[in-house]
């Protein structure tokens, strides 16, 4: 949490289902007015790994922590200078190479269904990170936080009064 808390920028890679969780993970950040982008395609965030700098974080995403792409997008952005977080299994490459790893052990028989307890384990750390920035970056979040929501509702379409409200 005190990295991503002091980052200037926050990138979150995963392949696959895991792409899939950063993207949802990245969405809360991004709410917390954080600058940040999730990235599930091999080329892009192998690129943009490269470009990341000292005051970069890169959040990873793998339920086996083996995916190449994802180990070698770490391995390029430690070089830069950038942290990176693995959300992953503990026996893992990725485990081993992160600056911090945040471990889901959990089996999972792949072949025959998609992954759900996995993804629901990486979508739970996410939620706990996001909550524990959002406590670290303290009361100036909650304006920006208001703004945000102000910003969605005057999207929205008014409600017709319910049958309640006439009696």
């Amino acid at each position: 949490i005190e990295l991503l808390s002091r980052a200037s920028r926050i990138e979150f890679y995963g392949a696959g289902g895991s792409g899939i969780a950063a993207q949802d993970i990245q969405h809360k950040f991004f709410r917390l007015g954080i600058p940040s982008v999730a990235y599930a395609d091999p080329h892009t965030y192998t690129m943009s790994a490269a470009l990341l700098g000292e005051s970069d974080v890169v959040v990873t995403i793998s339920n086996t922590g083996r995916t190449r792409d994802i180990v070698e997008a770490a391995r390029s952005a430690l070089a830069c200078g950038a942290k990176v977080i693995a959300i992953t299994h503990s026996n893992s490459p990725l485990a081993q190479l992160a600056t911090v790893s945040l471990v889901a052990n959990v089996a999972e028989e792949t072949d025959i269904f998609s992954p759900m307890t996995s993804r629901v384990s990486h979508l739970a750390i996410g939620d706990i990170l996001a909550v524990g920035v959002a406590l670290a970056r303290g009361p100036d979040l909650v304006d920006k936080l208001g703004r945000a929501k102000k910003a969605i509702t005057q999207r929205r379409i008014e409600a017709p009064p319910r049958e309640e409200e006439f009696d």
